[in-house]
């Protein structure tokens, strides 16, 4: 029996479970923790499920129990939000975002209210305050609030009366009278009774709306004169309240077929049969201008963007509408975005629109055929309107470097000179490259040409390529680079032996944020940018003649996903992507403060340190005592190698260097 299903864990939550039951609907009912469970009305109506979960496993739940999704989950829970949507989209079902009211014009006008950004904003702020603080807020912000010894000591947080919530606050250094265990919702004058009982003189909150009190606690605090922190919501929502919702669970206003077609290279003797009855049954087609040549008489939209086309929806309503999409919708297709961003669209507007996607015949099939080649073994690469993308072109040098045949996907003439550059640059000009112009259209033209001579070709169009390596490099099981290989200078670097073992203790994930503190020659960030071309490296060093040496190093091995940071740490991290690795190579005596600094990043992080004086190694065991971490390894490895003295070889010891690895979570 499919049902709708409510993430819930809020008042608006409940509310939604409420009034479905007292409409005598079946629904299921997803809450976190066992205290969700127990604030819950009890119903048969009601299918209370307890845990966290993740994307996958909502994925599963809703595939084959829901026929639509509410997500009435915190408005701070932006994660969970996050995998409610990727689940339904990737189950196909309605969402609808709940939305929780600010009734921000319920606020005292007396009120002493100062906004923040966020926790860590308002832990700073209250640094500077005297007096108790009473933290509303709930207890998974609270280790940074607590962090801070002073505020610590004059912290009294109100959390939720369970186990969870009651082991985080004493993991957070607060005990006895500091915890107050309540259940909500509380009025004015409870927290003004709070406030006096224990002589609060700044009271912390979020911009929860009504449903979470907020209003109740500014009142409470004007009237005992004290400021109130305020902590403003992450993002602006859309979404509809609890009534819209169920008004619109009831009531479909419409319905409407979108077609996604993949119409090929372009020329009309190359659709699918299925693709053209698509499109003549549409009643408005939308595409870039040049696939709506031909189709005069007909209702065109010159859009193939979400956000042109569903004003157009909108306006129309009509029955089935077509989208032109060049190529297969299944690569490097605007099919990706769009069909998301439609369901999206569809699911809060309460307009019952289905999706329908239709595979086109590649480009790089049909070169494929008009060459005589074969493309089973070959790399697939795009570089279509990629130009500033370092893993669009690492991925080319990559590709074409190890592979025999690589069919590389380009938009006008500027890809086709970039494409050129890179192989002339990365030492791949004797390939040959088979270049097919306007594929399909009467204009078109297959060739083959030099790297050197891409320059050269002007001619405004759609190109695709097919590059030929005679000689591709036999690629390394585990990528390594030698120390002779690296433009070493008079910067230090670490050598060859410890830096595989460094890499190697760093578990490297695809898609991994790393930074490399303390760079050098930028040796360990090129042994790491050459693991994966999806791994974004970070390499960040103080001196300027180090970040040349990092500049010259990751363009010789064209590594252009390394982004060059000169500055110190930790304040160079501003403005970073949160990292989730980092290897220290030098902390000029930081590493507190860079620990900290990636602790607040957000998110665990796996950190590696090398360590060679007494003193690093003296100041890693004292500063971890301050930090949780898991997986704690620590080894020492010594290097010597054999030099020439006469006609014998003796072995020269190099220093022994200390290499720490852990998983570093928050201060303990």
């Amino acid at each position: 029996m499919r049902r709708p299903i409510i993430f819930s864990g809020t008042t608006e939550g409940r509310t939604l479970s409420e009034k479905l039951t007292a409409s005598g609907i079946a629904h299921i009912v997803c809450v976190a923790t066992e205290y969700g469970e127990l604030v819950m009305e009890p119903s048969e109506l009601a299918d209370v499920r307890t845990g966290r979960m993740t994307a996958l496993e909502m994925y599963d739940l809703m595939k084959f129990e829901a026929d639509k999704v509410f997500d009435a989950t915190h408005p701070y829970a932006a994660d969970v939000s996050h995998n409610i949507l990727t689940a339904c989209l990737a189950a196909d079902k309605e969402y609808v975002r709940i939305l929780r009211d600010t009734d921000s014009d319920l606020f005292h006008e007396d009120a002493d209210i100062h906004d923040f950004k966020n926790a860590d904003d308002c832990a700073k702020a209250l640094s500077e305050t005297e007096g108790n603080i009473l933290l509303t807020t709930g207890s998974k912000e609270l280790s940074i609030y607590a962090a801070d010894e002073d505020i610590r000591s004059r912290l009294y947080a109100r959390v939720l009366p369970s186990h969870e919530s009651i082991s985080l606050c004493e993991e957070a250094g607060l005990n006895g009278k500091h915890i107050i265990a309540m259940q909500g919702p509380f009025s004015m004058e409870t927290d003004l009774a709070l406030i006096r009982q224990f002589d609060i003189q700044t009271l912390v909150t979020k911009s929860s709306g009504t449903a979470g009190g907020a209003p109740d606690k500014v009142r409470a605090a004007a009237r005992a004169g004290i400021p109130v922190y305020m902590i403003g919501r992450p993002s602006e929502e859309t979404g509809l309240s609890v009534n819209e919702a169920l008004a619109q669970y009831f009531s479909i206003r419409s319905h409407m077929t979108v077609e996604l077609v993949g119409i090929g290279p372009g020329g009309k003797d190359l659709l699918t049969l299925d693709a053209s009855d698509a499109i003549s049954s549409a009643d408005i087609l939308f595409g870039a201008p040049r696939m709506l040549n031909g189709y005069e008489g007909r209702k065109v939209y010159p859009f193939y963007r979400a956000e042109d086309i569903i004003p157009v929806l909108e306006k129309e309503i009509p029955e089935r509408a077509a989208v032109l999409l060049s190529g297969d919708t299944g690569f490097y297709s605007g099919a990706e975005k769009l069909a998301p961003a439609l369901r999206k669209w569809a699911y809060e507007s309460g307009i019952k629109c289905e999706i329908r996607i239709h595979p086109g015949i590649s480009s790089f099939a049909y070169l494929a055929a008009k060459a005589g080649v074969s493309y089973q073994d070959a790399e697939l690469v795009s570089i279509h309107g990629c130009s500033d993308d370092g893993r669009a072109t690492s991925g080319l040098v990559n590709s074409v470097g190890y592979n025999g045949k690589t069919f590389v996907l380009l938009s006008g003439t500027d890809d086709v000179k970039l494409m050129g550059d890179l192989l002339v640059k990365n030492g791949l000009s004797d390939v040959s490259i088979i270049l097919g112009y306007q594929l399909s259209y009467p204009e078109e033209i297959v060739g083959m040409i030099r790297a050197e001579d891409c320059g050269k070709v002007t001619e405004p169009g759609l190109y695709t390529a097919i590059v030929i390596n005679d000689n591709p490099k036999t690629k390394a099981v585990l990528p390594v680079i030698r120390d002779e290989e690296m433009i070493r200078g008079k910067v230090p670097m670490t050598k060859e032996n410890i830096r595989h073992l460094s890499v190697l203790k760093l578990d490297l994930t695809e898609g991994a944020s790393v930074y490399d503190i303390g760079s050098g020659t930028g040796s360990v960030a090129c042994e790491i940018a050459a693991q994966s071309s999806s791994i974004s490296v970070y390499a960040i060093e103080k001196k300027e003649e180090a970040c040349r040496l990092i500049e010259q190093n990751a363009a010789k091995f064209g590594l252009s996903k390394i982004k060059i940071i000169h500055g110190t740490a930790p304040e160079a991290f501003g403005g970073l992507e949160p990292p989730t690795h980092a290897f220290i190579g030098g902390s000029s005596g930081e590493l507190r403060d860079i620990l900290i600094a990636l602790s607040n990043k957000g998110g665990k992080v796996r950190v590696v340190i090398n360590a060679v004086s007494l003193e690093t190694i003296a100041e890693i065991q004292r500063v971890l005592k301050d930090f949780e971490t898991d997986d704690l390894s620590v080894e020492q490895i010594s290097v010597s190698k054999a030099r020439e003295l006469g006609s014998y070889h003796l072995m020269t010891a190099e220093n022994p260097v200390l290499i720490v690895s852990f998983m570093l979570g928050g201060r303990s």
